[in-house]
């Protein structure tokens, strides 16, 4: 679905470009030929006034004649005989513009485009005295012959131009449906994985509920049936705290209750409520800190973030594993470090940890079951009050996660 919006997108937006292109280049071509125009236009007004005008109040008419053979020029009466014309104007000039000629013998200078013989030119009406006005005419050929050929030149164009607004335009969709397409990928996986994890309990519920009404049963029996059943809704519940976090972290940084907090006391009432499961592994834990490690932080929340860290420590250790936890100050911030034997975990997984629904590979199997959900809530927590979590393989192949806390 993604794709094709994109598609849709992309060639809507290439014939929005291509035509606000095509705007453009015309208002060019319009000012250009505007810009032509004008300038042959001042090209014969400069002509008349030092070649014609200036010569007739000099020398008058008879001996002004000589002067303008070279020009389709003629002098007009107010009834617009033509008085003396240049040789080569009397084979030249079309029909008299009467409009023009009213407006010279009132002073005004006008001017008019005509094709003659296929040419292109200017024709001016222009004041000479009372009695006479000029006409003259000026070819502008090679002025339109520059104008064809920046018209070519923007037509040669034209298909760059389209190709050049399509690529632009798939590339800015591109850039533009990136956080749309997120959501999108984010909305399908939330989905999937919601349908996923919550069917697993709710099968569980079900079928134990299904198999205490197939008989009658003693008192102790639903006893049992009623305890596993509030243990996977409990699980459910859990699950649901975990989709809120995870669907809030596209969102906003969490609301925070900040107060000090002695990370080592909550660090150790963690451990002693693991040590049944260390224990049974044969896993040994070595807990150290400095003297004090405090931090201003929500506490139910980063006691939960230590929670995951710790239970992922124990999912990813074998049976007689190690895991370290050490906890300590350093520039201004509180720092946990907690790593861990492991196998078959390698850099490029590491990446990975940090998604949301994803499990590692080796994960020793046992009664606790992860959602994949850890480690990405303890980023979400950390970094919603200003700090980080990194992970590495350490030189000694041990996986290691330290969470960097601001102490204010």
């Amino acid at each position: 679905m993604i794709e094709l919006t994109q598609k849709k997108l992309t060639i809507r937006f290439s014939l929005i470009m291509l035509a606000f292109t095509v705007l453009i280049l015309t208002v060019i071509s319009l000012y250009f030929h505007q810009s032509v125009m004008n300038a042959a236009k001042r090209h014969v007004r400069d002509d008349i006034q030092h070649e014609f005008v200036e010569q007739f109040h000099r020398t008058g008419l008879d001996t002004y004649s000589s002067q303008w053979d070279a020009y389709h020029f003629e002098i007009l009466n107010a009834n617009g005989d033509i008085v003396v014309s240049s040789r080569r104007a009397s084979p030249f000039y079309p029909a008299l513009n009467r409009s023009l000629l009213k407006n010279a013998f009132s002073g005004g200078q006008g001017f008019e485009t005509v094709m003659i013989r296929g040419e292109p030119y200017i024709i001016s009406y222009f004041p000479l005295s009372e009695k006479y006005v000029g006409r003259i005419a000026s070819s502008f050929a090679t002025e339109i012959q520059h104008e064809r050929n920046f018209l070519k030149l923007i037509l040669i164009t034209l298909p760059g131009t389209l190709f050049l607004s399509f690529l632009v335009s798939r590339y800015l969709v591109k850039q533009a449906m990136k956080p749309i397409s997120s959501v999108f990928t984010f909305q399908e996986n939330f989905s999937s994985s919601v349908s996923h994890e919550l069917r697993s309990p709710l099968a569980s519920l079900k079928g134990n509920f299904e198999v205490s009404l197939r008989k009658e049963r003693s008192i102790d029996e639903y006893r049992e049936t009623l305890r596993s059943g509030l243990a996977e809704v409990d699980r459910i519940i859990n699950l649901l705290n975990d989709l809120y976090l995870l669907a809030s972290s596209r969102i906003k940084s969490l609301d925070l209750f900040r107060q000090q907090v002695d990370i080592i006391a909550i660090i150790g009432e963690l451990v002693n409520g693991y040590l049944p499961r260390l224990n049974s592994k044969g896993i040994k834990l070595v807990n150290t800190a400095d003297s004090r490690v405090f931090c201003i932080c929500d506490e139910g929340l980063i006691r939960r973030v230590f929670d995951n860290i710790i239970n992922n420590a124990l999912k990813y250790t074998p049976e007689g594993g190690s895991i370290s936890i050490r906890a300590y100050e350093a520039l201004g911030k509180s720092l946990v470090n907690v790593s861990n034997t492991c196998k078959g975990i390698t850099d490029a997984e590491i990446k990975y940890f940090f998604e949301p629904f994803y499990r590692g590979k080796n994960i020793v199997k046992d009664n606790f079951e992860g959602k994949g959900l850890g480690l990405f809530i303890a980023r979400y927590i950390v970094r919603s009050h200003g700090g980080e979590i990194s992970a590495k393989i350490t030189d000694a192949k041990r996986f290691s996660l330290t969470v960097s806390l601001p102490m204010k």
